[in-house]
């Protein structure tokens, strides 16, 4: 029988938990998402519009650790921005993927 993540959680002693909510909330991608999307003086709103997503859509992303790959480039390209996957290999190795922003947003006439 195997045993779930918050189970094993709660039997970890205070500091460490304090350690893991720390890296978590560094490392969490919707903030930093957030962060450059005011960096480029666009609202949710305006995010939302451009990704052909809605504005609560945005904000789950925002605060989200955990995002799909496709709502990023959405996201991202929303805002003129763009999107690299760099993928590496134990061995040192290392591919990029470049995302395509024709794809993902939404155009205008």
């Amino acid at each position: 029988m195997s045993t779930d993540w918050k189970t094993l959680r709660a039997e970890l002693p205070q500091d460490v938990r304090a350690r893991l909510d720390e890296k978590r909330e560094t490392r969490r991608l919707g903030k930093a998402l957030a962060e450059v999307r005011k960096a480029m003086n666009a609202t949710q709103q305006d995010v939302a519009v451009r990704a052909a997503m809605t504005q609560n859509t945005i904000s789950k992303i925002e605060s989200a650790d955990d995002v799909l790959i496709s709502s990023i480039v959405r996201y991202m390209h929303s805002i003129g921005g763009g999107v690299e996957l760099i993928l590496k290999t134990p061995d040192g190795n290392a591919k990029r993927v470049d995302f395509d922003p024709e794809i993902y947003v939404k155009q205008y006439a």
